[in-house]
């Protein structure tokens, strides 16, 4: 069993096509038939299924597969720590984050680090909490940006920040004015949901479980953008971190309430990754200075009407 066949297997069930795989690796698409046969031969399993119109794993080919992943996360690993011993600074660092974080907290930090460290690579997904666990536990990452309202019991957590959660209505809803109220009584407004679904859906919906109400739900709506929208034209009120409503805070289009019927709402951002892997010295990096510039950075930055929430 060949290290090349192991690369061949896995870009054949991610590609789900030999040809496509064959292209990808720049080979002949015979060869990788040829190569997969063999491991299966090896094996005495088939690890796919060929008469569906796309190739399917097998039973052994699903265990098979998983075994795969690992050999081949700990051969980069290994590859990372003899590199690693060298002088200078190179490497790739796989990031998934929650969808607030990715789009109002990260892109300043990442062209800092771009611009300190260019020989890194870095890769960015965007995803829900429980699924960037998911793939931070297969190895399939290197590290995720999460909310800690996700079970990360099983991973290494490092602290970022503090995210402060707010209700927020329009300037000229009337509570804009006192901007304080009871949850209960803001619940029989139009709630507008950011999220159809995952985590956030649930620590929200776990506010409201708090004070035994259930939201007069009229939107669920997956863009944060879209949300705020319809918040700013007066169709409901909806909550929300404050780094991604700091824009429409400070331009006075929408406004945060205190509430005074629950304990203040907020949850910490976590980076997370496993707790087994080897941090090469890119990823270490990575994370030492996305812990200090963070802290610093968001804490100047929730703020509204010139006080912090």
């Amino acid at each position: 069993m060949e290290l090349s066949q192991l690369i061949m297997f896995k870009q054949v069930v991610e590609h789900r096509s030999f040809t496509r795989a064959a292209a990808d690796l720049y080979i002949t698409q015979p060869a990788v038939s040829h190569q997969i046969r063999a491991l299966e031969e090896e094996l005495s399993q088939p690890l796919l299924e060929r008469s569906r119109p796309h190739l399917r794993l097998t039973y052994a080919g699903e265990v098979f597969y998983g075994y795969v992943m690992r050999i081949l996360s700990l051969t980069e690993e290994a590859t990372a720590a003899v590199q690693d011993m060298a002088s200078g600074e190179h490497g790739r660092v796989t990031i998934a984050a929650i969808g607030t974080s990715a789009i109002y907290v990260l892109p300043d930090f990442l062209y800092q680090f771009r611009q300190a460290h260019p020989d890194i690579q870095m890769v960015l997904r965007t995803m829900g909490g429980e699924e960037i666990c998911e793939m931070v536990l297969a190895d399939q990452i290197d590290l995720g940006i999460v909310g800690s309202h996700i079970d990360t019991a099983t991973l290494q957590t490092i602290f970022l920040f503090d995210d402060q959660i707010r209700p927020l209505v329009h300037s000229d809803h009337p509570y804009a004015k006192t901007r304080r109220v009871e949850l209960a009584q803001l619940a029989q407004e139009p709630f507008i949901q950011f999220g159809s679904g995952g985590g956030w859906r649930k620590y929200v919906s776990s506010i409201f479980e708090e004070i035994d109400i259930v939201p007069q739900e009229q939107y669920q709506i997956d863009s944060i953008d879209a949300v705020k929208r319809l918040v700013e034209r007066g169709l409901g009120f909806t909550i929300a971190p404050i780094v991604a409503v700091q824009n429409e805070i400070n331009a006075g289009t929408l406004v945060p309430l205190e509430l005074t019927d629950i304990t203040s709402i907020s949850r910490k951002i976590l980076l997370v990754h496993r707790r087994d892997k080897y941090l090469a010295r890119s990823i270490q990096l990575f994370i030492d200075e996305i812990r200090d510039a963070l802290r610093v950075r968001v804490a100047g930055r929730q703020v509204a009407g010139g006080k912090r929430l």
